[in-house]
C-alpha cells in the first residue's frame, strides 16, 4: 500500500467489453439501478437551495476520485484473461465517496445516482477503465440515499438510517456487485472468468470499502452537525414486516433462506475447487513421478554404453575411415546414440559417425567434459542444445579411452531426446498433458529446459520455482491466466520433471462436481421460498378471511356464519371467532332489548308505559305469562294499577301474585324449575299451574317496589345468562317504579312550591350558573314588571331594568348577599341573595325581595328629626360649656364643685360629639356632594393621628405608622370625610384597647386603591357582633365593650364615607387577640361617585 497523490499520471480510456454477453450483463446492471430509482422516487428531496448543493457535489467529483489516496497491492491477483499484462492495482481514494453519500442524504436517491455516474466516469476513466466501474457507484449511492431517507420505524430500519452503519452494509453488497461485474467483463471460459473475479475480489474490496468506510464516517458527523437538513422529515410508518405477516415471515424466512444458501453455495464450491485441486494435485503427481522414475534409468544406461564403447580397444588404435567404420558399427548395434565423436586429448577430431562435418562442433559442456574426460574423470553427462528444428534438447555422454591406464582418447556419444527409444515413454507423458492444456516440461540440473512443447523454450531457465522437493504451487501464465504446477525432482539426479495445468481446469472441474449439488441447493431454496410463500398466503388468507369477519362483526353485521372445516389451530380460531359472533350476537340482541327497555323506563315516568318494554323483553324468552306485581306503599296514593300482565296466559297465572310477592319479601330470587317444586309454593287446588317459574324483587335502594316474575308452560332450566338478563330486566323494572314514586312525590312537592312562591307577598327571582332567569313568582312579576312568562331562560340584564338587582343576582359567593333596589314608582326594595350549592358546587342563585318603602320613609323622618334636633341643641351645648368653663373665673371653688363641673363640660363634650356626628351621618346620608380633590396621602395620616398621640399616651398605648414604599403621594377624596374615616378607625382602637396595648395604622398600595389597615391588641370582636358592627347605634354585647361609653356612630360613619368613594371597609378579629380594620379608597374617584359630587369640588 503505497501514497498516490493523484490518478492523473495515467492517460484515460475505456477498454470495451469482449462480447455481447458482458453488454447485456451492463445494460442489466443499469436497468436495475433504474428500477431502484423509480421505486425510491418518493424519498427524493423538495425545495429551495437544493440545486446548490447538486452542483457543489459535483465540483467534488473530481477533486475527491483523482487526488489523495493509496494504491492497493493486488497481490495474487489475475489479470484479465487472453491479456498479457500486470494485473490492475486498485487505487483506495479517500474521500471518492463523499460526493454521492453527501448527495444521498440530502437530495435524494435520482441526485445522488447522478453523482454517483460521475464518479464512476472519473474513476473508470483514468483508473479501472472498465465501463463497469461507471455503474458501481450510482447503484451503491441509490442504496445508501434510500436506505438513509427511509422512514420505517422498527429498530433495524432505524440502524439503517445511520451512514455510518450503511457504509459497512454496503461493503459486502460491493463484493456480489465486483464479482457480477468482473464476471461480464472479460472474455474467456466460465472457469476463467470466475478464477480472475474471485482473485481480484478482495484487493478490490479492501479499496472501494476502506472508501465506504471513511466517507460513511464523515457523512455521519455531517448529518449530526446538519440534522435538520439531513434526511426525510417525514413521519415515521410501519415496515413492510409490521404491515403484513406474509412479508415479516418471507423477510425473515427469506433473509435465513438466501444467507444458507450463499453459505451452502460457497462451501459447495470451496469443497469442490478443494477436492479438484487435490485431484488435479494426485494426478500431476502420479504422472510427475512415473516420469522421473524415467530419467535415472535413461542416464544410466547412456552412462554404460558410452563407457562399453570407449573399452573397445580398436577406438584407442584406429583412425581415419577405420575408425569411422569402427564406431557405425557400434551404433547400428546398440541404436541408443545418434552420433559418436572420437577426439585425441588436445580436443582434435579423430572420427565421427556418421560422418556430418556441420554437426561436429562441440558445445560449450562437450569442451568443458573433455577436458574433465582428458583428466580422468571417466563419465559424463551434459544436456546440449537441440539440432536446429529439433523438438527436444540432445544429451552427450563423455567417456574416457585409455590404454594402460593413460586417458589416450575422448568419445563423446549424443543423442537426441526426441529421438532416443528410452525417453519416448517420458515424452509422450509429457506431451500428454497438451489434452488437459497444460505443458510437460523436462529440466536439467541447471534449470534449463529440455524438452517443452514449445521448441522456442528449449535450453532457456526455468522461471518457476525450484527445489529439491516435490511442489504444487499456483504461477501466473504468460496469457493472463493462472496455472496449476507440479514440480518433480529426479531422484538422485539434479533434473526434474514439471507439469503444468490451467487453473481453469481445476475450476472447470469444481464447477462440474459443484453444480449437481449447488443446482440441488437452488432447486431445494427455490422450493423452499415457495413452499413457504405458499404457506404464509394459505395462512394470511385465513387471516384475512379472520379479519374480514371480525371487521364484520365490529360493523354489526352478525348474521353471516364463519364456514369451519379445519381442526387446525386456523380452523380453532375461526371456531373461536363463530363461537364469538353467535354469543356476542345473543348479547347484542340482549342488549338492545335492555336498550329498549332502558329506553322505555327513561322515556316515561308513567309505569304502564315504562314497565311495557319489560315484559315484552321478558316473554322473548318463551314465557307464556309475564307479570308485575306493585306493592300498595309503594303507590303514591295515585290511581296507578298495581298489577301488569303480558302474554298467553297472563290472567290464568295472576292468582299468584300475592303468594310470590310475600315469597319475595324474604328472598330476593326464586327460580321454579319443575312441577315438582312448585308444590312448595302452596298453590290453591284446581288452579292451572305452570311449569316452570322465575321471580325477581324489584328493589332499589333498600326498598322493595314488588316483583317480576314469568311463568313458562312447560319445565325449564334457567342458566346464568337467563338469570343475570332475567335480574338485570328486573332492576330495570325497580327502576321504572322508583322513578314513578319519585316522580309523583316531586310533582307534589312542586305542586305545593308552586302554591307557596304564588301566594307569597315578597318578590322571589331564581338564576342559575349563566345568570338566566329560572323562576320568576307573580309577586316578582308585579313588582319588577319587566318580567313576563317568555322572560325565563333569557340572560337577567335582558329582563331586568334594576343594575344593582342584575349585579346582586351576577356576584356568586357562598355568603348572603344583600342590596337596596329603588323601583321606577318610588318603591324601595330590600334584595337578599344567595347561591344555591349541589355538592357544594354553585348552580344558580335565588333572591328574595323585601318592601322596605315604609321603613325607610320613617328612617327619613327619623333622620330630619334627629338633624333638627341636633342642630337646635348645638346652641345651647356651646352656651353650657361656655357658662361651666367661666364658673372658676367667678369665684374660687372647692373640689367638689370643680368635679361637678369638670363632668358638667364631660357631659357636654360627649353630647356636641354626638350632634356632630349625628350631623356629619345626615350630611352623608343625605348625599350632599362630596368635596373631591387631591389629597396627600402624608396629610391625612398625620391630620388623624397625630391629635390621637395625646389621647394614645393618656391609656399609655403604643401609636405607630407603618406606610409602604412606592406609595402614590395623591388620591382622589374629600379630604374632611377621609380623614374623619382615618379617626374614627384610630380613636375606636384606642377606646377597646387596654392600656399598655399598641396600635399601628398601615397604609398598602393594592391594585384596586389604598387599603388603610388599622390593627390593635384589645379585646377583640364577638363573631356574632361582627356583621352588624358598622350599623348605626349598634354597640357590641360584650361586657368590656358596653363599659366604654360611645353613640354608636363612628363605624357607621366610616361605612358611609367608603360607600360614598365607591371604596369599601371590612374587619378581621378574634376575641382576646384584637382585631383589624381595613378601608380601601379608589386611587381615582368612580364615575359614579364623581357625579354626585359638589359642582364646586376641586376635580383634576
Amino acid at each position: 500500500m503505497t501514497p498516490l497523490f493523484s490518478l492523473l499520471v495515467s492517460s484515460p480510456y475505456f477498454q470495451p467489453l469482449p462480447s455481447l454477453l458482458g453488454w447485456a450483463g451492463w445494460l442489466l446492471l443499469l436497468g436495475a439501478i433504474a428500477l431502484l430509482l423509480v421505486r425510491g422516487r418518493g424519498y427524493t428531496a423538495r425545495g429551495k437551495g437544493r440545486g446548490w448543493i447538486f452542483i457543489l457535489s459535483i465540483l467534488l467529483v473530481p477533486l475527491t476520485n483523482l487526488f489523495l489516496g493509496l494504491q492497493i497491492s493486488s497481490g495474487s491477483a489475475l489479470p484479465e484473461p487472453g491479456i498479457p499484462a500486470a494485473p490492475h492495482n486498485p487505487a483506495l481514494m479517500l474521500f471518492a465517496s463523499l460526493p454521492w453519500m453527501l448527495a444521498g442524504g440530502l437530495l435524494g436517491p435520482l441526485p445522488a445516482a447522478v453523482i454517483g455516474l460521475l464518479c464512476g466516469l472519473t474513476r473508470a476513466a483514468w483508473d479501472t477503465h472498465n465501463v463497469f466501474s461507471i455503474l458501481e457507484p450510482a447503484l451503491l449511492a441509490v442504496l445508501f440515499s434510500v436506505a438513509v431517507r427511509q422512514r420505517y420505524r422498527t429498530v433495524f430500519f432505524r440502524a439503517m438510517r445511520q451512514p455510518a452503519v450503511i457504509a459497512v452494509a454496503l461493503v459486502p453488497l460491493y463484493t456480489l456487485a465486483f464479482v457480477y461485474s468482473a464476471f461480464f467483463s472479460v472474455a474467456g471460459t466460465l472457469a476463467a472468468r470466475l478464477d480472475y473475479a474471485l482473485t481480484n475480489v478482495l484487493p478490490a474490496t479492501l479499496a472501494t470499502g476502506g472508501e465506504l468506510l471513511l466517507g460513511g464516517l464523515i457523512v455521519q458527523l455531517a448529518a449530526v452537525v446538519f440534522a435538520r437538513a439531513w434526511g426525510s422529515k417525514q413521519p415515521l410508518e410501519p415496515s413492510p414486516g409490521e404491515r403484513s405477516l406474509e412479508a415479516r415471515f418471507l423477510l425473515g424466512g427469506g433473509t435465513f433462506i438466501a444467507i444458507l444458501l450463499l453459505t451452502l453455495l460457497i462451501g459447495d464450491w470451496v469443497v469442490a475447487g478443494n477436492a479438484a485441486r487435490r485431484m488435479l494435485r494426485d494426478r500431476l503427481g502420479s504422472a510427475a513421478r512415473a516420469d522421473a522414475e524415467m530419467v535415472p534409468f535413461f542416464l544410466e544406461t547412456g552412462q554404460n554404453l558410452a563407457a562399453d564403447l570407449a573399452a573397445d580397444p580398436r577406438l584407442a588404435d584406429q583412425t581415419g575411415a577405420e575408425l569411422s567404420a569402427t564406431l557405425g558399427g557400434q551404433m547400428r548395434t546398440v541404436p541408443f546414440f545418434d552420433q559418436l565423436i572420437v577426439l585425441d586429448r588436445d580436443r582434435n577430431l579423430l572420427a565421427v559417425y556418421p560422418a556430418d562435418p556441420a554437426s561436429v562442433t562441440l558445445a560449450s559442456e562437450e569442451y568443458v567434459g573433455v577436458v574433465l574426460a582428458t583428466q580422468g574423470v571417466e563419465a559424463q553427462v551434459y544436456p546440449i542444445p537441440p539440432e536446429t528444428g529439433g523438438r527436444a534438447a540432445r544429451v552427450s555422454f563423455i567417456a574416457s579411452i585409455t590404454v594402460d591406464g593413460q586417458v589416450q582418447r575422448v568419445l563423446v556419444a549424443r543423442t537426441d531426446l526426441a529421438m532416443n527409444p528410452l525417453v519416448q515413454p517420458l515424452l509422450n507423458s509429457l506431451d500428454g498433458m497438451e489434452s488437459l492444456g497444460g505443458k510437460g516440461i523436462l529440466l536439467d540440473d541447471q534449470g534449463r529446459i529440455l524438452y517443452h512443447p514449445s521448441a522456442d523454450s528449449l535450453m532457456t531457465t526455468y522461471g518457476g520455482t525450484t527445489g529439491s522437493e516435490a511442489m504444487f504451487y499456483d504461477n501466473p501464465a504468460p496469457g493472463g491466466t493462472r496455472e496449476l504446477v507440479y514440480y518433480q525432482p529426479v531422484l538422485g539426479r539434479g533434473w526434474a520433471v514439471v507439469l503444468t495445468v490451467p487453473a481453469e481446469e481445476a475450476q472447470q472441474l469444481a464447477l462440474e462436481i459443484a453444480a449437481p449439488l449447488s443446482a440441488m441447493i437452488v432447486v431445494l431454496a427455490l422450493a423452499a421460498l415457495i413452499s413457504l410463500r405458499v404457506s404464509l398466503r394459505v395462512l394470511t388468507t385465513s387471516l384475512r378471511g379472520l379479519g374480514t369477519e371480525a371487521a364484520l362483526i365490529a360493523q354489526g353485521k352478525l348474521d353471516h356464519p364463519l364456514q369451519v372445516e379445519s381442526v387446525d389451530e386456523i380452523g380453532q380460531l375461526r371456531r373461536a371467532f363463530e363461537q364469538m359472533r353467535v354469543s356476542l350476537r345473543a348479547r347484542l340482541e340482549e342488549l338492545n332489548q335492555l336498550l329498549l327497555v332502558s329506553q322505555g323506563v327513561a322515556s316515561s315516568l308513567e309505569m304502564q308505559d315504562a314497565v311495557q318494554p319489560i315484559l315484552e323483553a321478558v316473554l322473548a324468552t318463551g314465557a307464556s305469562a309475564v307479570r308485575v306485581a306493585l306493592l300498595p306503599s309503594a303507590q303514591a296514593q295515585d290511581e296507578t294499577p298495581l298489577r301488569f300482565a303480558l302474554g298467553p296466559a297472563k290472567d290464568v297465572y295472576a292468582y299468584i301474585d300475592d303468594t310470590i310477592l310475600s315469597l319475595t319479601q324474604q328472598q330476593e330470587r326464586l327460580v321454579l324449575t319443575n312441577p315438582a317444586r312448585l308444590r312448595s309454593l302452596d298453590l290453591p287446588a284446581g288452579q292451572p299451574q305452570p311449569g316452570a317459574l322465575a321471580a325477581v324483587a324489584l328493589r332499589h335502594e333498600n326498598r322493595t317496589y314488588g316483583v317480576l316474575w314469568a311463568a313458562y308452560n312447560q319445565p325449564r332450566s334457567f342458566s346464568d345468562e337467563d338469570l343475570r338478563f332475567f335480574s338485570t330486566l328486573a332492576g330495570q323494572a325497580a327502576l321504572a317504579a322508583a322513578n314513578a314514586h319519585l316522580f309523583r312525590s316531586a310533582e307534589v312537592g312542586r305542586q305545593r312550591l308552586a302554591a307557596i312562591l304564588a301566594s307569597t307577598p315578597d318578590p322571589v327571582v331564581v338564576t342559575d350558573q349563566q345568570n338566566r332567569l329560572l323562576l320568576a313568582n307573580p309577586a316578582a312579576k308585579q313588582a319588577l314588571g319587566a318580567i313576563t312568562g317568555s322572560a325565563e331562560g333569557q340572560p337577567t340584564e335582558r329582563v331586568i331594568a334594576q343594575k344593582e338587582l342584575v349585579d346582586l343576582l351576577q356576584v356568586f359567593e357562598t355568603g348572603k348577599q344583600s342590596t337596596e333596589v329603588v323601583l321606577p314608582d318610588g318603591k324601595v326594595y330590600f334584595a337578599t341573595a344567595s347561591s344555591v350549592l349541589v355538592e357544594g358546587r354553585p348552580v344558580g342563585r335565588v333572591c328574595v325581595l323585601r318592601d322596605i318603602t315604609h321603613l325607610k320613609e320613617l328612617d327619613a323622618l327619623k333622620s330630619d328629626f334627629v338633624a333638627t334636633v341636633s342642630h337646635d341643641l348645638r346652641s345651647p351645648l356651646t352656651l353650657m360649656r361656655g357658662y361651666a368653663t367661666m364658673l372658676e373665673m367667678v369665684g374660687n371653688l372647692n373640689e367638689q364643685q370643680r368635679s361637678y363641673i369638670q363632668k358638667m363640660i364631660g357631659g357636654v363634650e360627649n353630647m356636641s360629639r354626638l350632634v356632630n356626628n349625628l350631623l356629619d351621618l345626615g350630611r352623608i346620608e343625605a348625599g350632599v356632594g362630596l368635596q373631591v380633590e387631591e389629597v396627600a396621602l402624608k396629610d391625612v395620616i398625620e391630620s388623624s393621628v397625630g391629635v390621637l398621640q395625646i389621647q394614645s399616651g393618656q391609656k399609655n398605648i403604643r401609636l405607630g405608622v407603618e406606610a409602604e414604599k412606592g406609595l402614590p403621594p395623591v388620591i382622589e377624596a374629600d379630604r374632611a370625610l377621609l380623614q374623619q374615616a382615618v379617626y374614627n378607625l384610630v380613636e375606636n382602637a384606642i377606646k377597646y384597647t387596654p392600656e399598655g396595648g399598641w396600635i399601628v395604622l398601615r397604609v398598602k398600595a393594592r391594585l384596586e386603591g389604598i387599603q388603610f389597615e388599622v390593627q390593635d391588641s384589645g379585646i377583640g370582636i364577638a363573631p356574632a357582633d361582627q356583621p352588624r358592627l358598622f350599623e348605626k347605634f349598634y354597640r357590641g354585647s360584650q361586657r368590656e365593650a358596653r363599659a366604654q361609653r360611645g353613640s354608636g356612630l363612628g363605624l357607621a360613619i366610616v361605612r358611609s364615607v367608603a360607600e360614598r368613594h365607591g371604596g369599601k371597609v371590612w374587619l378581621e378579629s378574634q376575641v382576646g387577640q384584637g382585631s383589624t380594620f381595613f378601608l380601601l379608597i379608589p386611587y381615582i374617584l368612580p364615575a359614579e361617585a364623581k357625579k354626585k359630587a359638589a359642582p364646586n369640588a376641586r376635580l383634576p
